[in-house]
Order: C-alpha cells, then structure tokens, then sequence
C-alpha cells in the first residue's frame, strides 16, 4: 500500500477504542504497520489495520509498568520489527476536584499518563534513534489551559506531559526523533459521552470558535501529518487541535 507512512511500524498506546483506534486506523490506511498496548482487547482495531492491508500486533499492556512495557517492545520487535513512531494516547480522567481527589487516584492518573509515556519512550528509544524517521506523538489536552476544577489530576498530568514533550525533543533532536505533542478538545467517544455526558459536550461545543464536537478522526489526521515526512521540522509542539477552545 502506497501513503506516506508506507514501510513504518506505529505503536499506539490506548489503541482499543475511541481516539487510539481511529489513530491506528488513520495509521494503517497510510500505510504503516500497527501496534497496540491497551488494557482491553484491540480486535475491532485489528479488523480495521488488516482491512487497510497492514500488518498488526496487540496485546493487553498495563502501561504504567516497567516490565510489562519492556516485553511489550520485545514482543512488537518479533511480530513486525523496530519501530518508527510512537504515539502516546492512552490515558484516565477521574473527575474530581481538589476536595474529592485522593492520593491513590493522584498517583494512578500520574502512573499512566505521564509514566506510561515515559517508559514508552524509553523501551523504543533506540528504535526511535535508529529509524530515519523518529517520531514521539503525545496526546495531551486542551483542558490544561482551561483547567475546570473538577479534573484536578488530569489537567497537572497533562501539564506534565507537555512538559515531557519539550525537554524530549531537546534530547532526541540530536538523531533526528521528532517530539510533538497534540491538545484536543472534548473528543466525542463512546468513553467521553458515558463519563461526562451531554450537558458538558454542549457546554464545551459553546466555548469552540467552531460549533460542533470534536471527532477522533480530527486528532487522527493531525497524528498522521506530524508522523508524515511533510513535518520532519517540525518539533517540541504542543498543537491545539481544538476547533478554538483555546485560540491561543
């Protein structure tokens, strides 16, 4: 298959559902090979890679630990090779404010998504530094320059990962890795809608220049352009992706 990811393998953490798999399905019909780690089973996802005629690796991965993400990159070595780009997607958002949060929930939401990018990064780095076009895609939000009370954890862990991005892409500009990363908006999920339901979408869609909700396929082609040759500049970005919710 022709496109302009043609011959790369991609790892797409949270590849299972919602942005992650639209993600790996925007991958694949450019022509890359697929691998997921999630914590719930990726077939619908598989269907979708192998449909676009591109190879697929996926296995149930608890990112935020060490040794699980380790043999997860020794798995996706044997079943498709070393990967080109990585793509840090998965994450949780508990939603609590200062007064309702605990600790455990702090950590856990640290744990994955700041740590889980972290040691991501760290089991392909030198996948990364070896391909001739490296790329770390951070999903983070644009909830971190809104920041409502109620998502205390989430919007200081999406700090930390915007945070992550920069000081990455210091380190690996030397080999020529790219590190980006990309802020959404409220993203229309089947997970989104169950957790914050309508009346925050419409309320979000009403703080968007543009007035519609936002759809996994707007973070997806964004992911893709920033993987694609035509960004190779392209690096230590946090792009809102947001239709406006920000503007900044």
């Amino acid at each position: 298959m022709a496109g302009r990811l043609a011959g790369r393998i991609a790892v797409v953490t949270g590849g299972s559902a919602g942005i992650g798999q639209e993600i790996a399905r925007k991958l694949s019909s450019e022509g890359a090979d697929i691998a997921v780690a999630d914590v719930d089973a990726a077939d619908d996802t598989r269907r979708f890679v192998e449909e676009n005629g591109r190879r697929f690796f996926g296995t149930k991965v608890d990112i935020s630990d060490e040794t699980q993400v380790n043999a997860f990159a020794e798995e996706v070595h044997d079943a498709l090779g070393r990967a080109d780009i990585v793509v840090n997607n998965a994450g949780i958002v508990p939603f609590a404010d200062i007064d309702a949060v605990t600790f455990e929930q702090w950590s856990r939401v640290f744990a994955v998504n700041v740590n889980g990018a972290f040691l991501m990064v760290k089991a392909f780095l030198e996948d990364l530094k070896q391909s001739d076009a490296g790329r770390v895609i951070n999903i983070t939000s644009g909830v971190y320059w809104v920041s409502p009370p109620p998502f205390v954890a989430y919007v200081s862990s999406k700090g930390a990962l915007n945070g992550l991005t920069h000081v990455l892409a210091a380190n690996l500009a030397k080999h020529e890795v790219t590190v980006n990363a990309i802020a959404p908006s409220l993203v229309s999920t089947a997970a989104a809608l169950r957790n914050a339901g309508e009346e925050f979408f419409e309320m979000t869609v009403q703080m968007q220049d543009l007035k519609r909700r936002q759809t996994p396929e707007d973070v997806a082609n964004t992911v893709a352009f920033i993987a694609s040759d035509e960004a190779a500049f392209m690096t230590g970005q946090i792009v809102a992706v947001d239709g406006g919710l920000t503007r900044r």
